[in-house]
C-alpha cells in the first residue's frame, strides 16, 4: 500500500495469496478425482469377478450390481472438480483459438457464468434430495440395500467442487480482463511476458 491507498494487500501479496489457493485447490481436486479413479478400478475388478462366478457356478455375487450403481455415481461426480480446474473437459476450442487476451477472457467468463448456473441448479436439487434422503432413511432395492443418501452425497460433494473450480475460473478470467497474468498459467508454469 502506498500514500493513501488503504484498499487492502498488495498485488504481489494478493498473487501469492491466490498461488497458495490455487495449489491448495489442485491438491483437494486430484484427491476426489483418485478416488473417482479407485472406483472405476473397483467397478471392473467386481464386474470381472461376478461375471467369472457366474461362468464357474452360475450365480452371481450379490450385491455388485447395486454397489456398482454407486460407484459409478462417485466415478462420475468426484472428478468434476478437477476436469474443470485444469480444463480437461471436452470443448470446442474454434472460438478459443481464434481469441487471446481479453476477448478470450470475456468468453472464458461467459462460459464459467453458465457452468455455475447449472451446477449451482443441480446442487440445488441435489441438497433436497440430500435431506429427504437422509431424513427418510430411504434405501436403493436390490439384493443388498445401500441408503440412498450416499450417492446423493457424492452428486453434491462432486457439484459443489465444480462450482469452486469455476469461481476460480471467474477469478481468474477477470484478472486476465484486467490484464494480469492468469494464476492459472503461472502456477502451472505457463508464463508468457505480457500473456494473459
Amino acid at each position: 500500500m502506498s500514500g493513501g491507498d488503504r484498499t487492502g494487500p498488495s498485488g504481489a501479496a494478493l498473487e501469492e495469496i491466490m498461488l497458495k489457493i490455487y495449489a491448495w485447490l489442485a491438491a483437494l481436486f486430484r484427491a476426489a478425482a483418485l478416488l473417482g479413479a479407485l472406483g472405476l478400478v473397483a467397478i471392473a475388478l467386481m464386474t470381472t469377478a461376478d461375471v467369472s462366478m457366474r461362468w464357474l457356478t452360475g450365480r452371481a455375487i450379490g450385491g455388485v450390481f447395486e454397489l456398482s450403481g454407486v460407484l459409478l455415481v462417485l466415478v462420475t461426480f468426484l472428478p468434476l472438480g478437477l476436469v474443470l480446474f485444469e480444463d480437461r473437459q471436452l470443448r470446442v476450442d474454434i472460438l478459443p483459438e481464434l481469441l487471446n487476451g481479453r476477448p478470450l477472457a470475456a468468453l472464458d467468463l461467459l462460459d464459467c457464468a453458465i457452468g455455475i448456473l447449472v451446477f449451482g441448479l443441480l446442487l440445488s436439487a441435489a441438497t433436497d434430495e440430500f435431506e429427504k434422503a437422509y431424513q427418510g432413511r430411504f434405501l436403493l432395492r436390490g439384493l443388498i440395500q445401500i441408503p440412498t443418501w450416499i450417492p446423493t452425497l457424492m452428486i453434491w460433494l462432486g457439484t459443489l467442487g465444480a462450482i469452486i473450480a469455476l469461481v476460480f475460473k471467474v477469478v481468474d478470467a477477470i484478472r486476465a480482463l484486467a490484464g494480469k497474468t492468469r494464476i492459472a498459467r503461472r502456477s502451472s508454469g505457463m508464463i508468457d511476458d505480457g500473456a494473459v
